[in-house]
């Protein structure tokens, strides 16, 4: 059994204690620490975070943060797959908790990084490099993943530290008022890959929404790639693990840029849902992961009927683009998870 060094982020003492979280891999150290928030940040209490260095022998060439946002961002954390690609090629894995703002937000965090999660997640690596004694975990390049509210926390980051940031993983993403709408990336931030992900029953964040987000950038050249999970609600996006590696793969190992004469896009006809999945069996609300035909703001939603890849960029016919397939393994992989017409729902209680 391995044990957990829990070493606070403002304190020098280190101490142990039983891991509770998952059992790790014989070679995996894991910490953790919080860091306290800044009088002006809207932080309502201190950052609490879990650090977990795959093989602490090797420098770690990159963080990927996994975001605390209910059960799948936790099963990602867990994965064996996941720790096994982030042992490959050295990679720690971050686990931010959740941080929530100040009064007035119903105890939600604050989707911009600006207003204090950002600066304490940048900190909270610094301090970890210092325990751990990996000083590069203070500037290695970070991978985002979020769901839902941190969906758009993390897409929020190109534009907070383009820098740091080597890829983002949007899944579902929404918020009120902080929505995807509210989002427009300076053409720095545009550059930096982002795989979007939407379920096409999502009655929270929808289809559209996510869509005119990756549009916006997209047509501006933006190296990005969009995935629906057909007749998925606001859940269950686990079952995105294997094409979200092949993209990890080739963004950010290999790291692959949009070419002229070798690269390959993405390209979907649609057709709107028109089937409530279960609201009359839950009066008066409806839980999360019921289909619904219209998210939140009351925009249709819609699935997936077909898709195409070609190399161009835009059609010459009617079809959706779903952005940039970075390889020829990601494109065979994206063709056969989005054409799929329903997806496991396996996160459903």
């Amino acid at each position: 059994m391995r044990t957990l060094f829990l070493g606070l982020l403002l304190t020098v003492p280190i101490v142990t204690v039983p891991l509770t979280l998952r059992t790790v891999a014989a070679q995996e150290v894991v910490f953790q620490g919080s860091v306290v928030p800044l009088s002006d940040e809207d932080l309502a209490a201190e950052c609490r975070y879990e650090l977990i260095l795959t093989n602490p022998t090797r420098t770690v060439q990159a963080v990927w943060v996994i975001f605390d946002r209910g059960r799948d961002m936790l099963r990602y954390y867990g994965d064996p797959d996941v720790h096994a690609f982030a042992e490959r090629h050295g990679w720690a894995l971050l686990l931010p908790f959740h941080c929530r703002a100040k009064a007035g937000t119903d105890g939600d965090m604050n989707m911009d990084p600006s207003q204090g999660i950002g600066r304490a997640l940048v900190a909270a690596l610094s301090k970890f490099g210092e325990i751990s004694q990996h000083p590069e975990l203070a500037s290695a390049k970070l991978i985002l993943l979020g769901f839902s509210g941190t969906g758009v926390l993390v897409a929020r980051f190109p534009d907070y530290a383009p820098d740091r940031v080597a890829a983002i993983i949007a899944a579902h993403a929404g918020h009120n008022p902080r929505g995807l709408d509210t989002i427009d990336l300076s053409p720095k931030g545009t550059a930096i890959p982002q795989l979007i992900i939407a379920g096409s029953t999502d009655r929270i964040t929808g289809t559209q929404r996510p869509y005119d987000y990756f549009r916006k950038h997209f047509d501006r050249g933006a190296p990005w790639t969009f995935v629906v999970q057909n007749k998925t609600p606001h859940c269950c996006v686990i079952n995105v693990k294997p094409l979200m590696l092949e993209w990890l793969e080739a963004t950010v190992v290999q790291r692959i840029k949009p070419d002229r004469d070798t690269s390959r896009y993405g390209f979907i006809d649609t057709a709107v849902e028109t089937k409530e999945g279960c609201p009359n069996l839950f009066p008066p609300e409806v839980p999360i992961w019921c289909h619904g035909t219209k998210d939140a703001w009351g925009g249709s939603n819609w699935f997936v009927t077909a898709a195409t890849i070609e190399r161009r960029e835009h059609p010459s016919n009617n079809l959706k683009p779903a952005g940039w397939l970075p390889t020829q393994e990601f494109a065979k992989r994206w063709v056969a998870f989005i054409r799929q017409g329903e997806h496991p729902a396996a996160s459903i209680p």
